[in-house]
């Protein structure tokens, strides 16, 4: 009796794809990622969410009449708070950088050479030059810090000065989390299964797509208001 082979199931990636020697990565990966993916635009909605709240009560904040003890009158006007610019657009640079490194990681995870040498390479190279950049601005935040700090403008210098910590200190918390993130898969990237590489690579490039729009955002919105 001739026996008739299973057929291949439609989930599967096309031949060439996913090999791990001779075994083959036989995860439903397609339903895995959209299922991650909404969790991780839940995660950022509500990261939006959070800043958007932040961006609210400056405005409201700023509305506000603060008592200036020089003059005995109330005032609608702000500190001044000369942003070092030069320092912020390089770490905006970093940003983005980190960014496009990581999307051309995930685009090489696309590519259908699962499991290869040559694969398994390049793609590690990209998320470690995302990794270094993410942390060259997560350092720069901190010299950018730093340089107000030694021109006295401190938490306690005013409102104004106390919403710029607040907003760029809890960007660059969550930016410290995409770089804990690189740096684990960075470590872990060769012992996995193509396809949890594949979700893993993705996930963190879409986080840092949306840290590098999100940064940006808070960029122009602390320049002009």
């Amino acid at each position: 009796m001739t026996t008739v082979p299973p057929a291949i199931s439609p989930s599967l990636p096309p031949p060439g794809g996913f090999f791990v020697g001779s075994q083959v990565d036989l995860d439903n990966w397609p339903a895995k990622l959209r299922r991650y993916r909404l969790g991780l635009g839940l995660y950022v909605a509500a990261m939006v969410m959070l800043f958007v709240a932040f961006s609210s009560a400056y405005i409201v904040r700023r509305g506000v009449p603060s008592f200036e003890t020089a003059t005995g009158t109330y005032s609608l006007n702000w500190e001044p708070l000369r942003l070092p610019l030069g320092l912020l657009s390089i770490n905006t640079l970093l940003l983005a950088g980190a960014s496009a490194s990581a999307e051309f990681a995930r685009r090489k995870g696309y590519a259908w050479e699962h499991g290869s040498r040559e694969e398994t390479i390049s793609t590690s190279r990209w998320i470690g030059v995302a990794l270094l950049l993410t942390l060259g601005f997560v350092l720069g935040q901190g010299i950018a810090w730093r340089s107000l700090e030694q021109r006295g403008l401190v938490l306690s210098s005013g409102a104004r000065t106390a919403f710029f910590y607040l907003l760029t200190g809890t960007h660059a918390i969550h930016a410290i989390v995409g770089m804990v993130i690189l740096a684990w898969i960075a470590f872990r990237y060769s012992r996995w299964l193509p396809s949890r590489r594949l979700i893993a690579v993705d996930l963190t490039a879409w986080y840092l797509h949306s840290m590098t729009v999100l940064w940006v955002y808070l960029f122009v919105f602390l320049m002009v208001a």
